[in-house]
C-alpha cells in the first residue's frame, strides 16, 4: 500500500517550483508534464498554480508526490542494503 503524503499549498508548489528552476537549474523550456492534448512547460508551472487553472490541484499533487518520493532517496545512504540469502542445494 502506498503511503499517503501531504498536499502542497499553491504557495509551497511555487517554492518548490522556484526552486527547481534556480537551485536544481531545470530548463525553463523543459515539459514537465503533458497529457491529452495539454504541455505543461517548467516556465507555465508557476503562473498555472498561481492563478488557479483548472489544472492547479493535479500540478500541486504531481508536486506533492515528486518531492516526497525525493526524501527517501536522499536519507537511503542511512540504510544497509543486505543481498538476499542464499538458498542452499
Amino acid at each position: 500500500m502506498e503511503e499517503e503524503f501531504p498536499l502542497l499549498t499553491t504557495e509551497e508548489a511555487v517554492a518548490e517550483v522556484r526552486r527547481w528552476l534556480a537551485a536544481e537549474g531545470a530548463d525553463p523550456e523543459q515539459i514537465f508534464t503533458g497529457f491529452g492534448d495539454t504541455v505543461i512547460r517548467y516556465k507555465d508551472l508557476i503562473p498555472l498554480l498561481e492563478r488557479g487553472a483548472p489544472d492547479a490541484e493535479l500540478l500541486r499533487f504531481a508536486i506533492s508526490r515528486g518531492r516526497a518520493m525525493r526524501r527517501p532517496a536522499r536519507g537511503a545512504r542511512l540504510f544497509q542494503i543486505q543481498p538476499p540469502p542464499q538458498e542452499e542445494p
